[in-house]
């Protein structure tokens, strides 16, 4: 339970990230400061599903069964933290997300993927690295959001912000998450498999 938790904590800090983001002015230093949340739930030794689903799914033994858990958590808290911004501020993320439900499904898989590989390369950066540590995370994180990348845990925090000020659901949010998480999925494993099996974070 105190796991499941501690998902919903970093998918609610991700989801202050996504705040961050909304809330600059430019989109470039949206995106520097959007990497607050993944620096925080680090720091704090949160799960996060894209930083954790390789390991689990590469190491041996294989740790399959946590990811369901964790990966419904990051989501759960990240919705949640955007239904109570919703309501409290008001943003452009009915637009955001009417941009983002207008790309298909395989353009989404792609950029899930892509996002994947970098936020895998920032929080392995945070495991091994002696020296620097803040740096390898800063630059995955600013450049999958300059890029145009999908985090499927900012997404939820995105998509529960335009529910909360206009109170319409799209179905097409559904396909858009499932792409998403299959590619957050996917980009890390390939990532993870290229790195030599005793080395492996």
């Amino acid at each position: 339970m105190h796991f499941f938790y501690s998902a919903v904590m970093a998918g609610m800090m991700t989801g202050l990230g996504g705040a961050a983001f909304l809330g600059a002015e430019h989109r470039e230093v949206g995106a520097l400061l959007f990497s607050v949340g993944m620096f925080a739930a680090l720091a704090l030794g949160l799960p996060l599903y894209i930083g954790r689903c390789a390991g689990a799914i590469c190491h041996k033994p294989r740790q399959l069964r946590m990811l369901p858990g964790l990966l419904l958590g990051n989501l759960l808290g990240a919705v949640l933290c955007g239904l109570v911004y919703g309501r409290a501020m008001t943003s452009a993320a009915p637009a955001l997300q009417a941009a983002r439900l207008e790309q298909p499904f395989f353009s989404t898989l792609v950029r899930g993927t892509f996002c994947g590989m970098m936020i895998y390369a920032g929080s392995y950066s945070w495991k091994t690295l002696v020296c620097g540590k803040p740096a390898g995370l800063l630059l995955a994180v600013t450049a999958f959001i300059v890029a145009g990348f999908e985090n499927s845990v900012a997404d939820a925090f995105y998509f529960g912000v335009a529910f909360s000020q206009t109170w319409v659901f799209d179905p097409g949010v559904l396909p858009f998450m499932l792409a998403a998480v299959l590619g957050n999925t996917l980009g890390p494993v390939l990532l993870c498999l290229a790195i030599p099996a005793g080395e492996r974070s």
